[in-house]
């Protein structure tokens, strides 16, 4: 089943579901969202509101398609797709672009040997008066 619905958003007042926070999954992706349900929809009581129910009450409202979120879901994975091969270069005066390398900074770390504890420091520094 390509629709789920997550969870249900219920009116205290009236019992009521009056909101479905659903998704819609293919084998390429996935998008989700807040479906507010129009105003009042049925008499169905709480207890008997099943996900087959909601899913009904769902399709029914959703002015999409499965085809306009599976286009969706294509156009983004392209989007992705794009972008992964998209490259930074810096631009020169006297020459061709060239590529942007990251450096990989390694901080300079104290040796060992030199660190003290602040125990050790400490009785140190009693040692001394």
């Amino acid at each position: 089943m390509p629709f789920s619905v997550s969870e249900i958003i219920v009116s205290d007042t009236a019992d009521k579901v009056v909101a479905l926070n659903w998704s819609y999954e293919n084998a390429d992706g996935k998008l989700s969202n807040q479906w507010k349900l129009a105003q009042p929809y049925g008499d169905t009581p709480l207890k008997d509101c099943t996900e087959a129910i909601l899913l009904k009450w769902l399709e029914e409202q959703l002015p999409n398609t499965t085809e306009d979120f599976d286009k969706q879901i294509a156009d983004v994975k392209a989007r992705q797709a794009f972008n992964e091969t998209l490259k930074p270069y810096t631009p020169h005066n006297d020459g061709p672009p060239t590529p942007v390398t990251q450096e990989i900074v390694v901080p300079d770390l104290p040796e060992t040997a030199d660190v003290q504890s602040p125990a050790t420091a400490d009785l140190k520094s009693k040692r001394k008066k």
